[in-house]
């Protein structure tokens, strides 16, 4: 062998170990960063979307309920005669009041508004007997029932 095919030789094995360097490296580091992004970074991207989605649900679900609570108490008083059987929620939205488990839902006919107290007796928005009418009065104030102790 010449002196000139051993550099020859040796130059091709050099470029093949720095080519083999590189792929070791780089697939060293490509590992990495693929462990920092499914391990860290990932997670932290996708976490707040699963957060949102739930919120959402949780929304959703307290809005469900409230419209429920508000629909019982004016059943409940289009049955008593309070309200007429025309009388829709004006929202169904419930409000709070200064006493505690006590909410305030509106309704209203073309001629008058209806202010309906509503006791929550129990957390089962869907049962009829979790939501009690405690009071309908106009929006002027007029008492028109009141439920006796």
């Amino acid at each position: 062998m010449s002196s000139l095919e051993t550099t020859d030789t040796q130059r091709a094995l050099a470029r093949e170990w720095l080519a083999a360097r590189i792929i070791v490296i780089g697939g060293f580091a490509a590992a990495l960063v693929a462990g920092l992004w499914f391990g860290v970074v990932y997670p932290d991207f996708i976490r707040p979307r699963e957060q949102h989605a739930l919120l959402v649900q949780r929304v959703e679900k307290v809005l469900h309920d409230e419209a429920q609570v508000c629909t019982t108490a004016l059943a409940t008083a289009k049955n008593f005669g309070i309200v007429p059987q025309y009388g829709q929620l004006m929202n169904a939205r419930l409000s709070p009041t200064d006493v505690p488990g006590r909410y305030v839902c509106l309704a209203a006919t073309s001629a008058a508004k209806y202010i309906l107290a509503v006791d929550l007796l129990c957390r089962d928005y869907g049962n009829v007997r979790c939501a009690s009418l405690y009071n309908v009065s106009q929006s002027d104030g007029t008492v028109l029932y009141q439920r006796q102790r």
